[in-house]
């Protein structure tokens, strides 16, 4: 079985992941992939994009889950939220396409490590020139784990 990290933005690289989006959009996107019997090793969120491990029954699964994970997702989200039409300009929350990358059996502990520790890495998106658009400059978001 192949296991997969994937990688997916919000619309725009909008900051719509935080406080309460942030909650709900992990839970979400686990309660999805329970539902429909898709295996995820890890999840994180941070603030503009999403990193997965999934563990497929086949590489040739990996568009039909992020279909069902992105679309699903969607839907369940601006259901709670519905000001997030508005913030994201758009009916839909997340980008088009997304990332990935098969991981070999010997590097699945240091993916999970890498996509645990997202959040260890915010620092990299302080400076001005890597700040993405519509995000909130001075926004402490420390407590928004």
């Amino acid at each position: 079985m192949p296991y997969v990290h994937v990688w997916f933005g919000t619309k725009g690289r909008k900051w719509l992941l935080q406080g309460d989006v942030l909650t709900s959009t992990r839970e979400v996107l686990r309660d999805v992939a329970v539902e429909k019997g898709i295996h995820v090793l890890e999840l994180e969120a941070i603030v503009d994009h999403v990193h997965l491990l999934l563990e497929l029954p086949d590489k040739s699964e990996l568009p039909r889950a992020m279909m069902i994970l992105k679309g699903v997702s969607t839907h369940h989200l601006l259901q709670l939220y519905p000001e997030l039409k508005l913030d994201a300009h758009t009916n839909s929350f997340w980008q088009t396409g997304y990332g990935s990358k098969l991981v070999p059996p010997g590097a699945i502990d240091s993916t999970r490590s890498y996509i645990r520790t997202q959040w260890d890495r915010l620092e990299k998106y302080d400076r001005g020139d890597l700040m993405p658009r519509g995000s909130a400059r001075g926004m402490d978001l420390t407590s928004r784990r």
